[in-house]
C-alpha cells in the first residue's frame, strides 16, 4: 500500500490501515461525526483475547505505550490519538473483528488516558525510529561494533531493518534515537545475508564505549551479541581491519 512520506502514512500503512486524511482530523477535531482509527486500532489488536478490559490491562498497554511505542510516535502523538478518538462521536473503522462493544471500548480507553496522564513526566522511550534523512552521515560515520541478530521475529531491531532508498548498494538499516539522546544506526547487508549488523554513529558523537553501553541498555541486547571494534576499524563501511 502506499502513502505519501509522512509519519501519518507511515504508522498505518505498518498496520495495513488507510492513513486518515486532514480533513478526517479536522472532524475529530471538531468532535463531529466519524473519525477513521489508528493507535486505538493497534490497541485493540493487542487486547482482543482479553475477556475483560480490566485495570490490569489498562496497566499492560499503558507500558507500551511508554516503552514500545505504537507506529514508532511520540507519547504524546499516541496520547492525542487515543484522546481523538475518545472525542469523537463516531467511529468510523468496523471493529467486528475484536469481542468488546463500543461503551467498553470507550471506557478503557478513558482509563487508559488517565493512568497515562498519571505517569506523566513521561520519559523518551527506549529506542525510535528516526528516518534515513542523516542516512549518508551514518554510513560514513563511525563503525563503533559489530551485532548478531537473531531471527527477524524473535528480534525487534532486525524486524526494523529496511532497504534504504537509493543506496548504491543495497544495504538495509534502521536509524534510532536511544532514550540517553545518542543517535545510531543499525546497518546490515542485503537480503539474503542477513544475520550480522555494524553500529554506527555519526559525528558528533560521545565515546564509543558509552554510546555501547547506552546501546545495550536500551536494546535489550545481550552483550555477548555486540562486539566492539578496534579504533583502527572504525571508518568507511564494511571496512575491516587485519
Amino acid at each position: 500500500m502506499a502513502h505519501d512520506g509522512r509519519p501519518e502514512g507511515r504508522r498505518f500503512v505498518a498496520w495495513g490501515l488507510s492513513p486518515p486524511s486532514p480533513h478526517d482530523r479536522n472532524l475529530s477535531r471538531g468532535h463531529t461525526v466519524r473519525m477513521r482509527l489508528g493507535v486505538v486500532v493497534a490497541v485493540l489488536y493487542c487486547v482482543q483475547f482479553s475477556e475483560e478490559l480490566s485495570d490490569d490491562e489498562v496497566q499492560r498497554i499503558a507500558h507500551m505505550i511508554l516503552e514500545r511505542p505504537f507506529y514508532d510516535l511520540t507519547i504524546e502523538e499516541q496520547y492525542d490519538d487515543i484522546a481523538e478518538a475518545v472525542a469523537a462521536a463516531t467511529w468510523e473503522d468496523d471493529l467486528s473483528w475484536q469481542p468488546h462493544d463500543e461503551p467498553t471500548v470507550r471506557d478503557f480507553l478513558r482509563r487508559l488516558l488517565v493512568r497515562l496522564d498519571a505517569l506523566r513526566p513521561w520519559q523518551e522511550p527506549p529506542f525510535r525510529s528516526l528516518g534515513f534523512d542523516r542516512w549518508a552521515e551514518f554510513k560514513s560515520g563511525a563503525l563503533l561494533a559489530r551485532i548478531r541478530l537473531s531471527a527477524p521475529s524473535q528480534d525487534r531491531l532486525h524486524a526494523r531493518l529496511r532497504t534504504v532508498p537509493g543506496d548504491a548498494e543495497g544495504l538495509r538499516a534502521a536509524v534510532l534515537r536511544l532514550r540517553s539522546g545518542d543517535e545510531v544506526a543499525l546497518v546490515a547487508p542485503p537480503l539474503p545475508d542477513g544475520y550480522e549488523a555494524e553500529l554506527r554513529v555519526a559525528p558528533p558523537h560521545r565515546a564509543a564505549a558509552e554510546v555501547i553501553e547506552a546501546f545495550l541498555t536500551h536494546t535489550g541486547y545481550e552483550r555477548e551479541r555486540v562486539s566492539p571494534v578496534a579504533r583502527r576499524q572504525r571508518w568507511g563501511w564494511g571496512r575491516r581491519g587485519p
